[in-house]
């Protein structure tokens, strides 16, 4: 038989064997193999059929959960689920009514013939209830001037709330929970020094919340982006934005004044606002830190209000020109470029040309740090000041006064502007030559003098054609103003002066 022969013969029979065997696994008559279920038959080598099988459980076994299951279970109930779960009873959504001015044709010149038209809006934010009294934290910039807030708990349940305080420099404020009760279920306040870029972050509130129809707040995730983060002020804004926490998780309209929490459920920021070109969330947003608000929430407490404090230096960043006509070693802190009149400054001794290297622990690096020592500084409390002057670092104390607009008398017109009188303390304050005049403080909504376009620390020069010596006579001449009427004020704000028509 030749080779070739012999080659297919071989073949033929190993084809036989093969399809015999086949048969034989169909027919099931392989030992071992016959009703034995498909999970049995391929499982992974590691496993035993008893493991898989439900055939015979066994005694002990659980048929609402195997092990595999309650493995996944346990993991599910992660830090961010505890952490969503115990911060959520204390998360608010704020509904609030404000009255804003809307420009007739948008061109200053009309306002003239025919001013801003008032009209009512209704806003929504969020917020965190920081005590079992019932009062909230939140942003400034949700109630500001609110007409009327109401307050929705993670229950549903509804109440009126008030507004005890505000402070537009750190965009924070305070609303009370309008109720009897002293049981509501508060946030744990964390320390926002403690944070790792990187650790999760969990935000908190109720993003579009008028699309929903429940109260319960929107739990998103994401880490630590940044700290100490500095933002660039907008013109004309109030709110200083300085070392802000930035998190990738999802910020959106409505999240405003809700809590951004850590894994343990504790509060260490407030969301305040996003980049974003789209007004949808894009992973960046920012939030104040907690111990920064810590400092607002205690005055606004105790006082109603933050109480800031009066130094009374102009500083400016030092550039490398400036530092070698002040044959300074390095372009290094800020210089004093000013020093007002019967300051708590002057009275330390300072001067035009001193150079603040740090007070306390932080360096001045900028302008911005001097602002945050401003911001933050209470009545009272010394200041320890590092500067050089001419070849020589000295330390010089300074203990910062009461800023002199609350010392100063005040009186509510007719109309119910708020004005202040321009003192000797007030007029080095603001630094003004001429003590003419009143100060605007500010306006209740629900008056006809909140729709004047009036702004706080404007000065009302002139009422019609008649000056304002004294505070008294602004409070004479207003009084013999009628309803309906038109009349135009001089007014001076940040320096440039300008006339605005006001109806009565």
């Amino acid at each position: 038989m030749s080779a070739n022969n012999k080659a297919t013969v071989i073949a033929i029979i190993g084809g036989a064997l093969l399809g015999a065997i086949f048969m034989l696994v169909i027919l099931g008559y392989l030992p071992g193999v016959r009703n034995r279920p498909v999970s049995d038959i391929i499982r992974p080598a590691d496993q035993r059929s008893s493991d898989i099988s439900n055939d015979n459980p066994g005694p002990g076994f659980d048929r609402s959960r195997d092990n595999a299951s309650g493995n996944i279970d346990t993991s599910r109930r992660n830090a961010i689920v505890l952490a969503a779960e115990k911060i959520g009873p204390a998360v608010v959504s704020l509904s609030v009514i404000q009255t804003r001015n809307t420009p007739m044709y948008g061109s200053d010149i009309w306002d003239l013939f025919m001013p801003p038209q008032a009209r009512q809006v209704m806003s929504l934010g969020s917020g965190v209830i920081i005590n079992s009294k019932g009062y909230v934290l939140t942003n400034d910039h949700v109630v500001d001037g609110a007409q009327e807030i109401r307050v929705t708990l993670e229950n549903g349940e509804e109440y009126p709330g008030r507004l005890v305080g505000a402070d537009p420099v750190t965009d924070l404020a305070v609303v009370k929970i309008m109720s009897d009760t002293t049981k509501f279920k508060n946030a744990i306040l964390g320390n926002s020094d403690d944070m790792i870029i990187g650790e999760w972050a969990i935000a908190v509130g109720n993003p579009f919340g008028y699309l929903l129809d429940d109260p319960h707040p929107t739990v998103t995730v994401g880490v630590i982006s940044a700290t100490n983060r500095d933002i660039k002020p907008e013109r004309g804004q109030k709110a200083i934005y300085r070392k802000m926490v930035q998190t990738d998780a999802a910020i959106n309209p409505g999240n405003s004044g809700g809590p951004l929490v850590n894994a343990l459920g504790e509060v260490i920021g407030i969301n305040t606002f996003i980049f974003s070109s789209s007004r949808g969330s894009e992973g960046i947003g920012f939030a104040v830190p907690i111990n920064r608000a810590k400092v607002v929430i205690d005055d606004i407490l105790k006082y109603g209000e933050v109480v800031k404090a009066w130094i009374g230096l102009s500083v400016q960043n030092i550039t490398p020109e400036i530092a070698s006509s002040l044959d300074l070693k390095q372009a290094k802190g800020l210089v004093v470029t000013s020093v007002n009149a019967n300051s708590p400054a002057a009275r330390a001794g300072f001067k035009v040309g001193d150079v603040l290297l740090s007070v306390g622990k932080l360096e001045m690096a900028n302008s911005g740090d001097w602002d945050e020592v401003v911001n933050y500084s209470r009545a009272g409390r010394a200041l320890p000041i590092s500067i050089v002057r001419g070849s020589k670092e000295i330390s010089v104390v300074v203990v910062p006064d009461e800023i002199p607009l609350r010392l100063a008398p005040h009186k509510t017109d007719k109309f119910g502007l708020d004005v202040a009188e321009i003192t000797p303390a007030v007029s080095g304050y603001m630094g003004l030559k001429d003590r003419n005049g009143v100060i605007v403080l500010g306006s209740d909504p629900k008056t006809p003098a909140y729709n004047w376009g009036l702004q706080e620390g404007d000065i009302i020069r002139r009422v019609g054609n008649y000056e304002i010596p004294s505070i008294n006579d602004y409070i004479k001449i207003v009084s013999q103003i009628g309803r309906g009427y038109r009349v135009v004020l001089t007014v001076e704000r940040e320096g440039e002066v300008f006339l605005i028509q006001i109806f009565t």
